[in-house]
């Protein structure tokens, strides 16, 4: 099982020194839901600086027309980069994969619609090669995706979920409807839940993160009796020196599950939730909707 890393420093040396060698960089000016971005000429720096590294870009937004013409000369000098993948929520990355020839591989990116093998089948039969699997589903949903697919799943692990997007500037809004100074960001309480949110704008809209680390280190046990190739560890909001041990936890217990008894693996798992808390979101909780 492999690691991807979705950092928040553009300097990448701390996560290389402790094994890492996967990463997820979104992509500026075509990407939203995160706290930090990569122009193109920095991505094709860290490249020409880290020899044996593999990187995946994410190409995030939804695209419009006006975005085309540009989008096609970027995804061209992408592909001469010959990345790992471009993580694509919008199907006109998977368009103009086919109308240029694009060598590069794709990960379906849907957020919350990624929830069922046969989906995913259908894409990879479209020549998709990876898909990140929602978060918003149970271990067991997750376990039966990656047992009845043909697609390479990847498993968010580590993050500050995103719970919604919304291409409108309510941040901005809300600052100037209050007369307050302007800023780029607000921290919420939604009134019936009481559950804090951290709303985050950038120029294509506003990203509404949960206030609550999700922390799927438990699942871990039961992911490793799979064919899953890789987890995804996002480093937004987290403190970067909690990030990194996390990160050493992690390559640990990968390296030395076969061996561990129960004991050793509860000695573990204690030290991973003292360190990111105990939010295992919907990993062990259904989501059932009931009419009123």
């Amino acid at each position: 099982m492999n690691i991807i890393v979705k950092p928040s420093i553009n300097n990448l040396d701390s996560y290389i020194e402790n094994g890492i060698n996967t990463f997820l960089l979104p992509l500026k000016d075509y990407s939203v839901e995160s706290i930090n971005y990569y122009s193109l000429d920095e991505i094709i720096k860290i490249i020409d600086k880290y020899k044996n590294i593999n990187i995946f870009i994410s190409i995030n937004k939804n695209i419009f027309n006006s975005d085309i013409e540009k989008l096609k000369e970027t995804l061209l000098k992408i592909d001469d980069l010959k990345i790992k993948g471009i993580f694509y929520y919008d199907l006109a990355i998977l368009n103009l994969k086919k109308e240029l020839g694009l060598k590069t591989d794709l990960v379906w990116d849907s957020t919350f619609m990624v929830t069922n093998y046969k989906t995913c089948n259908y894409y990879y039969k479209k020549g998709v090669k990876y898909a990140l699997i929602s978060k918003e589903i149970t271990t067991g949903e997750i376990i039966e995706i990656i047992r009845n697919t043909k697609i390479v799943p990847i498993v968010e692990l580590i993050s500050y979920p995103i719970v919604a997007f919304s291409k409108r500037s309510l941040v901005t809004n809300y600052y100037i409807n209050y007369k307050l100074e302007k800023k780029d960001d607000i921290n919420i309480i939604e009134p019936k839940s009481k559950q804090k949110y951290y709303l985050k704008e950038n120029e294509f809209g506003t990203s509404f993160i949960l206030d609550k680390l999700m922390n799927g280190s438990k699942i871990l046990r039961e992911l490793t009796n799979t064919k899953l190739d890789y987890i995804l560890l996002k480093e937004d909001m987290i403190k970067h020196s909690i990030f990194i041990e996390c990160i050493k936890n992690i390559e640990y217990y990968l390296k030395n599950y076969k061996t561990m008894d129960d004991n050793d693996y509860k000695n573990w798992l204690h030290k991973q939730n003292e360190l990111l808390g105990r939010n295992t979101n919907f990993f062990y909780r259904k989501t059932i909707y009931k009419v009123k």
